[in-house]
C-alpha cells in the first residue's frame, strides 16, 4: 500500500508541475480565458490529489515527526493561492501583477519539489 501511494504521489506531483508550467505559459500573455482556465483546473485537480496522497504517505510512512512534509504542504498551499490570484487577473490589462504571481507560483512549486527531493530535515 505504501509503495503504491508513493508512486502515485510522485506521478501526480510531476503531472501537477507540468500542468502548472503550462498554466503559467498560457496565462503569461493576455488572451481569452479558455486555455489558461483549462490548465488551471487540471493543475488544481492533479495538485490536490498529489497533496492528499502526500499526506497519506506522511501519516503511513516514517515521516510523521519530520518537518519537511509540513513545509512542503505550506509551500504547496501558497503556490495554490498564487495560482488562484493570477487566474483572477487573467482579464486585467495590467499584466505586471499577474506575471509576478505566476512567477511566485512557479518559485513556490519548484521550492516544494526541491524540498521533497532532497529531504534536508
Amino acid at each position: 500500500m505504501y509503495l503504491a501511494l508513493k508512486h502515485s504521489h510522485m506521478l501526480l506531483a510531476v503531472l501537477s508541475l507540468l500542468c502548472s508550467l503550462l498554466f503559467a505559459a498560457t496565462a503569461w500573455r493576455t488572451q481569452p480565458a479558455g486555455k489558461p482556465t483549462l490548465w488551471y483546473v487540471l493543475t488544481r485537480i492533479s495538485g490536490g490529489l498529489a497533496a492528499l496522497t502526500g499526506l497519506a504517505i506522511t501519516f503511513v510512512g516514517p515521516w510523521q515527526h519530520m518537518v519537511y512534509p509540513y513545509i512542503g504542504l505550506v509551500l504547496f498551499v501558497v503556490h495554490g493561492l498564487c495560482a488562484t490570484f493570477s487566474k483572477r487577473l487573467l482579464n486585467d490589462p495590467a499584466a505586471a501583477t499577474r506575471r509576478t504571481l505566476l512567477a511566485a507560483q512557479l518559485l513556490f512549486l519548484v521550492a516544494t519539489a526541491g524540498i521533497m527531493s532532497t529531504k534536508p530535515f
